[in-house]
Order: structure tokens, then C-alpha cells, then sequence
């Protein structure tokens, strides 16, 4: 099993709700695009991976399709609630990235997810995984450091949008010398 297949098909939350989790597939592109533009100007300012013009969605698919990233959507119904990725999925150190829409955040549902990708980096033999998060965002880092990520530095990130954003890059060791890459931090192309 490369780690893709174990993905599962659903989340129960705290609440008990439970919610589907899909691959991103070219059928979301439009959902996604409304989740983005759904989110609150705080959410969105913590979370613009990339744009979400139909161009940059199709390129998401297709590196999903590709195999190259990890690509997934939840979805209550047919209305998308979190997207979450690790891009360079391929590679020994891929990098995360998670987005809960506002009425969804505190749930469990951003742990449950980061929960479902680490496994998969381990099932796919991966050395660790990188993440980028806003040093103010400390519910988000409060969850990354629950799972194990440890802050590695700071780091200028290009966001979706274009603008550069000094983050703190946290870093989670799944292998014995695992080490992270030097990159630049900037959606992929």
C-alpha cells in the first residue's frame, strides 16, 4: 500500500457528527473555490495555500492525480468543510497544509485530519513532514505540537495570493535521521 488508499471515507467529530473524507478529484474544483470564499477574513489570512482560480485548482488535481501531493476534502453533504494536503507527497519530507471552515473549527476536525495524513506519511515510508503556521495561530500550533511537531525556525512563505508571510516552520521526524529539506516555501507549480 503506498499510503494514498488509506485515506478512509469517514470523520466522526467530538459532536458526533460525521463528515466524508474524498481525494481531490476535478469534481471539488468548484467546491473548493466556495470553501475558500466561504472562510472568514481571519481564517483566510491563516490559510491561502494557494489561489483557487480553475487554473491553479486543475494543477492541484492533477499533482493530486500525479501522485506528487496528498490531496484531500471533507465534505458535509456535498458542501466542502476543510481541505488538506501534503504537497511533494513524493518526496521523503513532504509538507502539510490544513484549512477548516469557520463553523467547523474546534470540532476535532483539523486533528482528526492532521491525524489521517501523518498516518499516511508513515504507511508511505516518508521521513517526516514540514508545516508552515503564523506564530499568532497558537491553536493550530497548540495542535501541531500534540502530534510531535517541534518548531524548526522562521521562514518567509509566499501565500496563495502572493504576498510573503513570516511563519514558523515546525517540523515532525517520522524516521530515525529524518531531516527536512531546504525549500522555498511557495505554492507549488
Amino acid at each position: 500500500m503506498s499510503g494514498r488508499e488509506d485515506t478512509g471515507r469517514t470523520i466522526r467529530l467530538r459532536d458526533g457528527a460525521e463528515v466524508e473524507v474524498r481525494p481531490l478529484s476535478a469534481r471539488e474544483i468548484a467546491g473548493l473555490a466556495r470553501f475558500n470564499a466561504a472562510l472568514s477574513a481571519s481564517s483566510r489570512a491563516l490559510f491561502l495555500p494557494h489561489a483557487y482560480d480553475e487554473t491553479t485548482l486543475t494543477r492541484q488535481v492533477a499533482r493530486h492525480t500525479r501522485g506528487e501531493d496528498l490531496s484531500l476534502v471533507v465534505a458535509e453533504d456535498e458542501r466542502i468543510v476543510a481541505y488538506a494536503f501534503l504537497w511533494e507527497y513524493d518526496r521523503p519530507f513532504p509538507l502539510l497544509g490544513l484549512g477548516v471552515a469557520d463553523a467547523w473549527q474546534g470540532r476535532g476536525l483539523g486533528g482528526a485530519l492532521l491525524d489521517r495524513l501523518v498516518a499516511a506519511a508513515v504507511v508511505a515510508a516518508r521521513d517526516g513532514i514540514e508545516l508552515t503556521t503564523v506564530p499568532h495561530n497558537t491553536r493550530a500550533r497548540s495542535l501541531y505540537e500534540s502530534r510531535g511537531f517541534r518548531v524548526a525556525g522562521e521562514v518567509d512563505n509566499i501565500a496563495g495570493d502572493g504576498r510573503v508571510v513570516r511563519e514558523l516552520r515546525m517540523c515532525l521526524a517520522l524516521r530515525a535521521g529524518g531531516r527536512s529539506p531546504e525549500r522555498r516555501f511557495a505554492p507549488p507549480g
